[in-house]
């Protein structure tokens, strides 16, 4: 007995100990100094500048946010100290300790008493009419026995009417106005509720800490920082194109549209914006071997019949790839498998099949592969809300060469379009842009993805000032042998009504034809095509047909200038012409 009092003796004040020990663990906050946004995370960073004595020692982090990736913390400190380990816990907590989440539960706490209070007298009021409409009842009655036998006069019947009426109106009115009172502190409460789950949306009542373990030389400060990734981080580029055509110029304002809801406000913080992926994974995936056999050939036909060239598939398999990867050793199976069934397409499809996956493979790895990060200039703030804040990224003044772009086959409208040169050391992403032209909105655009040093072009809106006609003039048809000759005479007129010459690119087109059934030629065009080298390389070879105006000013109407061109298409003359969509079988 003895022996038994002595062990749970001895049991008490190890517990005790331990529970003080925990207690003299230095516990903090630390201030978030600088965030990465990534697509989907951020990786976030928090100092802390603490005094710790020489040897080893804990420290306890907290009030880490809800939406944290627990593996993914980690710590960094000075030279004469070491993180020896880092221990991420949860335990559970009675109410959210967060500031503005206790002032919300206070204000619900009033309004809801509020309520209670109006309800309440609402119901009293609701009695008080019952028994108003009895006794209005009585006296009525009573008033008609006395009236029946001549007892009751005039007079006293106009007051009690006039009674009767005063505090009917008056109970209505109090009526009404607890019922509207009511009404608008429910619809208060329903407003605080909806910030309060705003708030804590995907947060339980946890408290999440991380435990470090660390061992010091020195006796000094020392700063920690203490980093992990979380979720419900999110960002996307957008531009603002103000065009200045007097001076050949156009301000780029390249910004960004960030939000998150990771469960912790980043307050004053250095903020970066990145488009890599933080995988996390150290260890590359294992290439294993790959076996073959034979196989039906109807059933290889089959596959090949699958189509596995679509845009949507490429981009699938490439999503797949990304997200194994993330998982590290553990996808090694998954990313074998995935390479297997590339492989495998590869085996089985044609020429042409394989050229459009390479192409699509190619133009998602150009436009998603490409890694950029952007640091921000100055500190942040970015609260834990679903709202979206607008940040700079860059400012960027481009040259450009402005020119009026006339399709008149495809719209009667002409456009002012401009050459620009990415003189900045920014890459810039593709992403919707907001066009304007010398300070008013013109319209919605999207940007390509231009690299430093590259040119690229835009879109600024229609030029009312300039218009253009294309007509037909005439059509003539011959046959010589056994073949038809149709020959087309086409005119297109180009109006300016700007008080200043312009310059202009024309755009028309010739049909193509794939074999020599057709023969297409240009007989006459007045004035001549472009010079210009990269057109007569590229699209010329295509049938498209440009030509390099110059519109004096005020040519209007039977000053207007021409162009026209001719050209005929030669056929068996029992055949007819049948336009080949792209993608279609006819």
């Amino acid at each position: 007995m003895k022996n038994l009092t002595q062990l749970v003796l001895a049991v008490a004040l190890t517990a005790i100990a331990a529970s003080a020990a925990s207690a003299d663990v230095p516990a903090t906050t630390g201030a978030i100094s600088k965030v990465t946004v990534y697509r989907g995370q951020a990786l976030v960073t928090r100092t802390v500048s603490i005094d710790l004595p020489p040897g080893a020692s804990e420290l306890i982090v907290k009030d880490l946010p809800a939406m944290i990736v627990p593996e993914s913390i980690y710590a960094q400190t000075s030279d004469d100290t070491k993180v020896l380990s880092v221990r991420y816990r949860e335990k559970a907590v009675r109410e959210d300790m967060r500031e503005e989440v206790r002032l919300l539960d206070a204000q619900i706490e009033d309004v809801q008493h509020q309520i209670k209070y109006a309800e309440s007298e609402h119901q009293h009021l609701d009695m008080q009419w019952q028994m108003f409409e009895k006794l209005k009842d009585f006296t009525i009655a009573a008033a008609n026995s006395d009236l029946s036998r001549g007892l009751l006069t005039f007079e006293p019947v106009e007051s009690l009417t006039g009674l009767i009426e005063k505090k009917g109106l008056e109970y209505y009115k109090q009526r009404m106005e607890l019922e509207d009172k009511i009404a608008g502190l429910k619809k208060e409460q329903e407003l605080l509720d909806r910030k309060r789950n705003e708030l804590v949306a995907g947060q339980s009542r946890t408290e999440r800490e991380a435990v470090l373990f660390i061992s010091r030389t020195g006796g000094k400060k020392t700063a920690i920082e203490l980093s992990y990734l979380v979720g419900g981080a999110n960002w996307q580029q957008q531009y603002n194109l103000r065009a200045n055509p007097e001076k050949s110029n156009v301000l780029i304002e390249y910004n960004a549209v960030v939000n998150q809801t990771s469960g912790e406000d980043w307050d004053g913080v250095t903020l970066s914006l990145s488009t890599a992926e933080p995988t996390m994974v150290a260890a590359p995936p294992v290439l294993e071997p790959m076996l073959v056999a034979l196989s039906n050939p109807a059933l290889i036909q089959q596959v090949q019949d699958g189509g596995f060239v679509g845009a949507t598939q490429a981009r699938q398999y490439q999503e797949s790839r990304k997200a194994n990867i993330k998982k590290g050793i553990t996808a090694n199976t998954e990313l074998n498998e995935l390479a297997i069934n590339n492989q495998a397409f590869f085996f089985r499809a044609g020429q042409q099949e394989l050229q459009e996956f390479q192409q699509q493979i190619a133009q998602i790895s150009r436009t998603e592969g490409i890694s950029v990060t952007y640091e921000l200039p100055g500190r942040l703030t970015l609260p834990s809300r679903s709202d979206q804040q607008l940040v700079g990224i860059a400012s960027i003044n481009a040259r450009a060469d402005f020119t009026l772009i006339a399709t008149p086959l495809l719209t009667d409208y002409v456009y002012l379009q401009a050459n620009l040169l990415n003189n900045s050391d920014t890459v810039l992403l593709p992403g919707q842009a907001s066009i304007f032209r010398d300070g008013e909105f013109v319209g919605k655009s999207r940007l390509p993805q231009v690299t430093i040093g590259e040119t690229f072009t835009a879109g600024f809106g229609i030029d009312s000032q300039v218009q253009v006609v294309r007509e037909l003039e005439n059509k003539k048809t011959r046959i010589q042998g056994g073949n038809r000759i149709d020959t087309y005479d086409y005119r297109i007129a180009l109006s300016n009504y700007k008080s200043v010459p312009i310059e202009l690119q024309l755009l028309d087109r010739l049909p193509q034809a794939d074999d020599a059934s057709i023969k297409i030629e240009l007989e006459k065009t007045e004035p001549g095509l472009s010079a210009d080298s990269e057109y007569l390389r590229t699209a010329r070879k295509k049938g498209i047909l440009r030509w390099d105006m110059k519109l004096a000013a005020n040519t209007i109407e039977k000053d207007a200038t021409v162009v026209k061109y001719s050209f005929t298409m030669e056929y068996d003359r029992n055949m007819q012409i049948q336009p080949q969509r792209p993608g279609r079988t006819q």
